[in-house]
């Protein structure tokens, strides 16, 4: 479905409401938020290649093909086209709500570019990672607290290369740790990227994770022999004020790293170019197992799952959303500021 191309009112039939323009989006086409086209496309050529071998190969499979031959077009594409088509068309979705229609627009999820997308990412991670905070809290005694760690290696000038330097080592470190006899332990972790003084990129892992008092230079030692390539592990397990961190102040800090990007002016069009194509394919977020908490979108109002519109029900199997019976609205908690409780129906 096609949203409308201009600001304010429209006048275009069967106009959605509710849903905006990308013109009145904050995200910006300037020369602040170009990449350098001509080395995206080039280092993205190993992985377009890739893909067409994968589509030339015998014995696949017209659906494999098929994907793989629309990946490799994909790949070949000038970025700026992602951010341009960002919010342009969409979904119309309903809920037990009856009358009720809304927009779920189709977002370009580029992030590190797309000031809507990252706020919107930060707001989705940020209640996820305070909820799996919150979980991985409960039950356990005063001993264990929340514990922030920030990793670094010596910058090569090859971001995708220092970021296998990091991911290794915390693998190595984890499985060090869990064969002293401290045990699993629940973590969530974000990537960072600078500019570093010399403009090249420096990559940096900001971990929170849940520990009993533990000796920070043990701790020190074995994260240096997990990675040969850091010289330097920080510890923080307190606020400014003084008092314990909690999950929603963990949330809150690392929701900082989730927001932000690399379009703004400090970064130049080759370090953004360098940047994104060094994150394909790459998780801006892990976790240990079993840290998220199933969390499934609901109305507020008639407590009804949103389901696309665009369908037609088929049989009995499923009663339609608007002939479920309602009940009291579910209570659910958006807002990372508040200190209610997440309660799910």
């Amino acid at each position: 479905m096609d949203i409308c191309q201009t600001q304010g009112a429209c006048s275009r039939p069967g106009n959605v409401a509710g849903l905006p323009c990308p013109e009145s989006q904050q995200v910006s086409h300037g020369a602040e938020c170009l990449v350098d086209e001509p080395l995206y496309a080039a280092l993205m050529a190993p992985r377009r290649d890739k893909w067409r071998r994968r589509a030339a190969e015998s014995g696949h499979s017209e659906p494999v093909v098929r994907y793989a031959l629309r990946r490799a077009d994909a790949l070949a594409r000038p970025y700026r086209r992602k951010i341009e088509r960002c919010s342009t068309s969409g979904t119309r979705v309903k809920c037990g709500c009856k009358g009720w229609r809304g927009v779920h627009p189709r977002t370009c999820r580029q992030h590190l570019m797309c000031a809507a997308c990252a706020r919107a990412r930060s707001r989705r991670l940020g209640m996820r990672v305070r909820a799996g905070l919150e979980s991985a809290m409960a039950g356990r005694s005063d001993a264990d607290r929340l514990v922030l760690l920030t990793l670094t290696v010596r910058h090569s000038g090859d971001l995708a290369r220092d970021r296998e330097a990091l991911a290794g080592g915390w693998r190595r470190f984890y499985q060090r740790l869990h064969r002293r006899g401290w045990g699993k332990f629940p973590y969530v972790g974000v990537w960072e990227v600078t500019t570093g003084a010399d403009g090249l990129g420096h990559l940096h892992m900001h971990v929170a994770v849940v520990w009993p008092w533990r000796d920070w230079s043990v701790c020190r030692r074995l994260w240096l022999d997990s990675c040969p390539e850091s010289e330097r592990i920080t510890f923080v397990a307190g606020r400014r004020d003084g008092q314990r961190s909690t999950a929603k102040s963990v949330a809150k800090y690392l929701g900082k790293y989730i927001t932000k990007g690399v379009n703004t002016v400090d970064f130049s069009p080759e370090l953004r170019s360098r940047v994104i194509a060094a994150s394909y394919n790459v998780r801006w977020i892990f976790t240990s197992r079993r840290f998220w908490i199933l969390f499934r979108p609901l109305c507020q109002h008639c407590g009804c799952k949103i389901v696309a519109a665009q369908f037609r029900w088929n049989g009995l199997a499923v009663q339609p959303m608007d002939e479920r019976p309602r009940g009291p609205p579910p209570q659910l908690e958006f807002d990372l500021d508040s200190d209610r409780q997440w309660r799910h129906p």
